[in-house]
């Protein structure tokens, strides 16, 4: 067995599908086949399927687990990729700074230079502390493009063409709600519009 995991604890698997296109099993299967090679026994698996990207207080799943690390009732996280566990780097980054003052161990299959940082107790402040430091550049990088965006649709003159799906105001709610982190599919459904125009407004008025 592998000598660097805290076998006191269970050893948890855990999975997510955000879209009805991801196949959980692959994920599924990249997990056991890491496990095998480094006889590693699964103690759990856990899977949350979404049929699309909910908020983050909406994720049932995970939020049990991340009570599980607070109270220290897991040892090990196995995730084929950390995108998985989630894609904001703010809840990402809390995460991992939870799992490292409770000595949880967190395994990344697709990123195993990264899990390998993770499980070396001198490394793992390191590597939460630069991921930090990621999340805080996004955040600003975000800022910057969220009013770089909302400057250009107040400045945006007479539209030539077909009459537009949405108002001024309708695409200032459409930015602020997405860079404030709620799911596109949400942002469409509010303002009754497919993801695909949502979408195409948001790479108009925040393209870099």
């Amino acid at each position: 067995m592998h000598s660097s995991f805290n076998y006191n604890r269970p050893i948890v698997a855990y999975l997510r599908v955000s879209t009805e296109t991801q196949d959980v099993e692959s994920q599924w299967m990249s997990i056991v086949e890491w496990s095998k090679l480094n006889n590693v026994f699964i103690d759990e698996k856990l899977v949350e399927e979404e049929a699309v990207s909910g908020a983050e207080d909406e994720r049932q799943v995970f939020q049990e687990l991340w009570r599980r690390v607070r109270e220290r009732r897991v040892g090990t996280i196995v995730v084929a990729e950390l995108s998985r566990l989630s894609r904001r780097m703010r809840t990402l980054v809390n995460f991992l700074y939870d799992c490292v003052e409770n000595n949880v161990h967190v395994v990344s299959v697709r990123e195993g230079w990264l899990s390998e940082a993770l499980r070396n107790e001198l490394m793992r402040p390191i590597i939460v502390a630069m991921l930090s430091t990621l999340y805080e550049l996004e955040r600003k990088i975000i800022s910057e493009r969220t009013k770089a965006g909302l400057q250009r649709v107040r400045q945006s003159g007479k539209h030539i063409g077909r009459p537009p799906k949405l108002t001024p105001e309708q695409v200032l709610e459409a930015i602020k709600l997405y860079t404030s982190g709620t799911p596109a599919s949400q942002v469409a459904r509010k303002l009754k519009i497919h993801k695909t125009t949502l979408y195409r407004y948001l790479n108009k008025y925040l393209k870099t």
